[in-house]
C-alpha cells in the first residue's frame, strides 16, 4: 500500500486465480452457469465432480468449477470466431498499463535527486541500524488470550514471574522451557533459532534485540500470551558481504522519500475524504468483482477530493485488475487498511491526471506491443487446453463440439492430468463481450447432487473390541 508511483490497478496477469461472480437472473432453476448461450446444468456439474472423492463437495468448489467452465467456454467461443483471438477486446486491460506508463514518465521528470551513497555513509548506517543482525533466542510461553478475564491474567502473570525468577536465579532455561512453555518449541528447550528483523511479532522482537547473550528479559506480552526471553547468540553479516545490496537499498530509500514528498505536495491540498459507507461498499465490490454497476450505482463517489472523486465504477476497475490474493486480503483488512487503499487509489488517479496534464502519453507502438503479448499468452493457454481450431465429429454440430472439448478439459483438470489456466481480468472482458454468468443459488443443489452420487463410506465390520491400545479409536478403514 505504501509503494509510491505504482498503480494498484497494474497487477494484471493472464494466469491469475479465478473470480467469483454474483447471481444473475435465470429462467432455469437447474442451471449453474451460462456462457455465450451454452448452459452448464446442476446435474452436469455434479457428474463432473462426484467421481473424484478427493475433491470435497463444497460450495467453494462448485463456484470454482462453474467459473472455470464459463471462462473456457468463452475462450472456445472467441476462438471459434477467430483462432488468433484477435476479436477479444483488450482495451480495459491495457488501461492500467497505460496509466502506469504515464505516471512513470512523470516520476522520471519530477524526481531527480543525488543517489550517490559513500562507503562512510553506508558504514555509519550499518552500525546505527545494526543491518544484517540476527539473534538466536529461547523463550518460555504462557498462553493467554488478549481478552482474558483479569483473574486469569493475574494467575498467568504470577506463574510467569515465578518461573522468570527461577531462570534469573540460575536454573537451566532450557529445562524450564521444556516444563512450562506452551508451544511447539518446548521440546527444543524453547529454542527459536536465529531470526533477523521482522521475523518475530513486534513486542517480542523489540525485547529480544535489546538483550545481549545470556541476558533474560522481563515478562513480554504479545497476542500469543506472556513470554520470558533469553538470548543465546547475536551475529551480524559482515559489512563487506552486504555493502552492494545495502547501497542499493539506501539509494531506493532516497528515491522513495523524494517520491513521497512530491506526492504529498500534490495531494495534501486536495482534502481527500473517504465517504460514509465507502469502506463497506469497497468490501462488497471486492467480494463480487463481476458486479454490473450502471447509472447512479457506478457513479457513486467513494472518495471525494477538491476537483474530483473516485467512483464505485473506477474502484471496481481497479479491483478487477487485482490479483485475487490481494482481493482476499482486502476482504480481511481492517477499516483503516481499506481506507488507506481507497486513499491510495485516489492519489494514483490524481497522479495520472497530473501526468496527462503535463502532456505525457503512451505511444501506439507501446500499446500495440503490450496487446500482442497479452493476446499471445491467451492464445497459447487456449491452444494448450485444446480450445483452438475445434473440429466437430461425425453428426456433431460446432456447438456440441465446443461443449465436448470444454467438458473434456474440465474433467482432465479434476483428474489432476491438466493444470487450470484461470483468466483473471480477461474473464471480465470475455463475459462482457460474449455473455457469461454463474448462478450462486444453484451451488447448494450441486453439492447435494454430488453427495447423492457418491457411495456411502463403508461402516466398520462388527467384531470383538481390539485389545491393542495402539489401535483404539481407529475404527474401520475408509474405502
Amino acid at each position: 500500500m505504501k509503494k509510491t508511483f505504482v498503480l494498484l490497478a497494474a497487477a494484471i496477469t493472464l494466469l491469475s486465480a479465478c473470480d467469483s461472480f454474483g447471481q444473475a437472473v435465470s429462467s432455469h432453476t437447474d442451471v449453474l452457469a451460462r456462457a455465450a448461450g451454452h448452459e452448464l446444468t446442476v446435474d452436469q456439474a455434479a457428474a463432473m465432480v462426484a467421481p473424484h472423492r478427493e475433491i470435497p463437495a463444497q460450495r467453494e468448489v462448485v463456484e470454482v468449477v462453474a467459473n472455470l467452465w464459463v471462462d473456457y467456454m468463452l475462450v472456445a467461443t472467441a476462438a471459434a470466431q477467430d483462432s488468433t483471438l484477435g476479436n477479444v477486446n483488450l482495451t480495459s486491460l491495457l488501461k492500467p498499463y497505460g496509466e502506469q506508463s504515464v505516471v512513470w514518465q512523470l516520476r522520471t521528470k519530477v524526481v531527480q535527486i543525488d543517489t550517490v551513497v559513500t562507503d562512510a555513509e553506508l558504514r555509519q548506517r550499518y552500525e546505527q541500524d545494526q543491518t544484517g543482525l540476527q539473534v538466536r533466542a529461547r523463550h518460555i510461553l504462557f498462553r493467554m488470550a488478549p481478552d482474558a478475564p483479569q483473574a486469569v491474567r493475574d494467575s498467568v502473570q504470577r506463574l510467569a514471574e515465578q518461573v522468570r525468577q527461577r531462570a534469573v536465579g540460575g536454573e537451566d532455561f532450557a529445562s524450564l522451557a521444556r516444563t512450562y512453555s506452551q508451544d511447539g518449541s518446548a521440546q527444543q528447550g524453547g529454542d527459536l533459532g536465529f531470526m533477523g528483523r521482522g521475523g518475530w511479532v513486534a513486542p517480542f522482537e523489540e525485547a529480544a534485540f535489546k538483550l545481549q547473550p545470556g541476558q533474560i528479559s522481563d515478562i513480554v506480552e504479545t497476542p500469543f500470551g506472556l513470554h520470558i526471553i533469553k538470548v543465546e547468540e547475536r551475529r551480524q553479516t559482515p559489512f563487506e558481504e552486504i555493502r552492494d545490496s545495502f547501497r542499493q537499498n539506501a539509494r531506493d530509500e532516497k528515491v522513495a522519500k523524494a517520491e513521497e514528498a512530491y506526492i504529498k505536495s500534490l495531494t495534501d491540498t486536495l482534502k481527500i475524504t473517504v465517504q460514509e459507507a465507502a469502506i463497506e461498499n469497497a468490501r462488497e465490490l471486492a467480494k463480487m468483482p463481476g458486479a454490473d454497476l450502471r447509472g447512479r450505482a457506478g457513479s457513486r463517489a467513494l472518495v471525494r477530493y477538491q476537483g474530483g472523486s473516485l467512483t464505485a465504477s473506477e474502484f471496481l476497475d481497479v479491483v478487477r485488475g487485482m490479483n485475487p490474493q490481494y482481493r482476499g486480503q482486502l476482504l480481511a483488512a481492517s477499516d483503516d487498511q481499506v481506507r488507506q487503499v481507497l486513499e491510495g487509489i485516489t492519489r494514483n488517479k490524481v497522479l495520472v491526471a497530473e501526468a496527462e496534464r503535463q502532456g505525457f502519453s503512451v505511444s501506439s507502438q507501446e500499446t500495440d506491443s503490450l496487446s500482442q503479448v497479452m493476446r499471445l499468452q491467451l492464445t497459447g493457454a487456449a491452444r494448450g487446453a485444446g480450445l483452438i481450431s475445434i473440429q466437430p465429429q461425425d453428426g456433431e454440430t460446432m456447438r456440441q463440439a465446443m461443449e465436448r472439448k470444454v467438458s473434456a478439459f474440465m474433467e482432465a483438470i479434476l483428474r489432476g492430468e491438466q493444470n487450470a489456466f484461470p483468466l483473471g481480468p480477461v474473464s471480465f472482458t470475455l463475459r462482457e463481450q460474449f455473455g457469461g454468468d454463474v448462478f450462486d443459488r444453484s451451488f447448494d443443489a450441486v453439492v447435494a447432487r454430488i453427495d447423492a452420487q457418491r457411495p456411502a463410506r463403508a461402516e466398520p465390520a462388527p467384531g470383538p473390541v481390539p485389545t491393542d491400545t495402539g489401535a483404539a479409536g481407529r475404527g474401520g478403514s475408509d474405502d
